[in-house]
């Protein structure tokens, strides 16, 4: 548990004992004596009860023996598709001492994980330690809200004396989509970049294939590790899927000006690269993201994100009256 605190990304390797059945009936039962029997064979064959337990579970996660995952991604499926123990720990048998159940199964310890209600984003970020023992926070453990609230004042003055941005590709979209946000967000840097962009659209954006500027006051971001806990795998694809759109590389560096002028001509809508273009879920990791089912995207090419307020008035009427 130690380990799921300090690190809630570290890698699980998901086991169940599959290999045991390899052993030919013959060799175990008729002595035929073709196969060695492994030494500690007997040990592992009275072990049925925990077999049964471990491919359910392996079940209910939907992977293969001996996938390895990140822990915050393993609770998050397993508390999701295994609401109760039933059929796992709990039998849904009647009771037998030769399958016995856990002494625990019914105590309602693991329930009382499951049944907790989910927390907004807002929610995580003001409560931050508050949450120590609810939910998925009885095993893993969020950031302190001192430390969130530090991060977010260093690197949010960091971005207004910056004269050069560090921004991963995907979050260009994210500050699209939150270009009617107007107070700073305690969770991340979206406004601060955004509106520190309008300031300057000359300003130097380099596109970091990674956790950015944006990232730092987050209830998800492992400073350690440099990583978002519960994204960092599907964010890496979705970055390189926009830089290959913007035919752009990791670490190439533009105006901001320059970026979303290319954002806005190469980019077709937010599907192609919010739902992957072809909208399929196959995984929680995997997840599309809603985004890009409104029109924020359309409302900031119409409205060109970097103008200034009284410049984009002025931009609007044009439009509306050129197309009187």
């Amino acid at each position: 548990m130690r380990a799921l605190w300090r690190y809630p990304y570290v890698s699980l390797k998901i086991t169940a004992d599959i290999d045991l059945n390899r052993v030919h009936y013959l060799d175990i039962y008729a002595d035929r004596g073709r196969r060695t029997i492994p030494k500690d064979f007997e040990r592992r064959r009275t072990d049925y009860v925990g077999r049964r337990k471990d491919l359910e579970a392996l079940r209910r996660l939907g992977i293969a023996p001996n996938t390895v995952l990140p822990a915050y991604l393993v609770y998050t499926i397993l508390l999701r598709r295994a609401p109760t123990l039933k059929g796992i720990c709990r039998s849904s048998s009647p009771a037998s001492a030769v399958w016995p159940e856990c002494p625990h199964a019914r105590k309602g310890y693991y329930e009382k994980i499951t049944s907790e209600r989910n927390y907004s984003s807002k929610e995580l970020a003001e409560l931050g330690e508050a949450l120590d023992g609810k939910g998925m926070w009885a095993i893993l453990r969020l950031r302190t809200r001192e430390d969130m609230r530090a991060a977010k004042a260093t690197s949010a003055n960091m971005i207004r004396k910056a004269d050069r941005l560090f921004i991963r590709p995907h979050h260009l979209l994210c500050i699209l989509c939150t270009a009617d946000v107007q107070e700073p967000l305690m969770y991340d840097n979206l406004v601060e970049l955004r509106e520190r962009m309008r300031e300057n659209p000359n300003i130097l954006v380099t596109l970091t294939e990674g956790c950015c500027m944006v990232c730092d006051p987050c209830f998800e971001y492992h400073k350690g590790e440099n990583i978002c806990i519960r994204t960092h795998i599907k964010d890496q694809l979705r970055d390189l899927m926009l830089l290959e759109k913007l035919d752009m590389k990791p670490g190439d560096t533009l105006t901001a000006k320059e970026i979303y002028k290319r954002v806005y001509a190469r980019i077709g809508s937010l599907y192609d690269v919010c739902a992957w273009g072809d909208k399929l879920d196959t995984a929680p990791f995997w997840s599309p993201c809603d985004g890009w089912k409104g029109d924020k995207f359309e409302q900031a090419r119409r409205t060109d994100l970097l103008a200034k307020d009284k410049e984009r008035v002025n931009a609007t009427q044009c439009r509306k009256g050129h197309r009187k």
